[in-house]
């Protein structure tokens, strides 16, 4: 037996998976669902990675020693006359 339903996200409930486990329960077969996904992604990749060339530019990655004592920055930081 194949069916197909098609359901919108706020229309899933706890009671439409009974509905479609009791059309298998005399069967002793897997159930897939399938969800298919919008076709176009949400986002545009070639812009995403634009922006953060962009942002790497502007901001490079500074290199630190690896004996730096990052407390010492932190305090400095949020020292009472920085802020």
């Amino acid at each position: 037996m194949e069916a197909t339903f098609v359901l919108k996200p706020d229309e899933f409930s706890e009671k439409i998976l009974a509905k479609i486990e009791s059309l298998f329960v005399d069967r002793n077969q897997p159930i897939t669902i399938t969800v298919r996904q919008d076709a176009q992604p949400r986002y545009n990749s070639a812009e995403v990675l634009r922006r953060m060339r962009e942002f790497r530019e502007k901001y490079p990655p500074a290199e630190i020693s690896a004996d730096i004592d990052i407390n010492k920055l932190i305090d400095e930081m949020n020292w009472e006359g920085n802020h």
